[in-house]
């Protein structure tokens, strides 16, 4: 059975304010529409997809990822005839998307992984303890996390089953995945700084038609 799930999207405002605001910064011309109708018509189109995919939601991190998902594809969906070019319209979905985790990047990978800045040669270690545990917490049973590999030097783990990816797929739009996939190259780009001691490959996702999302993290010879 699925566990209880509020009734109601809590953090749906901040999501919608936040993400909108990114993109009208990179929309100049609306073509005629005010911004008050453009972001209503956004709404609606998300409220409607959140509605047709309410199956999806198992736990309270389906819910809010439900939210999310609804609404990048509603306005990747109402940006098309706005800005014409659909890869355009992926780059600025993508921009909007990483701009408040690039604004705290250091911060997110003390939360995603537990990484302080005052003992970043724990990086690796941390992320070994971490990356699945927090993971399955953070983004619930929509996602299927399988260790690989742990040892000394290496912990591998795979991601055989995306929310993102089953969504996007499932309505048509599996370009629109990869916006999430992009996020993680936020922290890696972040935890390329040798003062962290790890590296990091992920040479196959879901996202691509791969069997599963593959994240390799490897202790640096330095650090060992």
């Amino acid at each position: 059975m699925p566990e209880q799930v509020s009734s109601g999207l809590s953090i749906g405002e901040a999501i919608v304010t936040n993400l909108l605001e990114a993109v009208r910064s990179q929309i100049p011309d609306l073509h005629g529409q005010s911004w008050e109708e453009f972001t209503s018509t956004i709404r609606a189109h998300a409220a409607t997809l959140a509605q047709q995919n309410a199956a999806r939601v198992i736990d309270n991190p389906s819910q809010q990822w439900l939210m999310v998902s609804s609404l990048l594809l509603a306005t990747y969906r109402e940006l098309q005839p706005v800005v014409g070019d659909v890869q355009e319209v992926l780059a600025i979905l993508r921009s909007a998307m990483a701009a408040p985790i690039q604004a705290r990047i250091t911060t997110h990978l003390e939360e995603r992984f537990g990484i302080s800045q005052d003992a970043p040669a724990d990086a690796f270690s941390l992320i070994a303890e971490n990356f699945k545990r927090r993971g399955e917490e953070r983004f619930g049973k929509a996602f299927t996390y399988v260790q690989d590999v742990q040892d000394g030097t290496r912990s591998f783990i795979n991601i055989e089953k995306c929310f993102f990816n089953d969504f996007f797929r499932a309505n048509g739009a599996p370009e629109v995945t990869p916006i999430f996939c992009a996020m993680d190259y936020l922290w890696a780009e972040e935890l390329e700084q040798p003062h962290y001691g790890v590296r990091f490959d992920r040479p196959t996702t879901l996202a691509q038609g791969d069997d599963r999302c593959r994240f390799q993290f490897t202790k640096s010879a330095s650090q060992r």
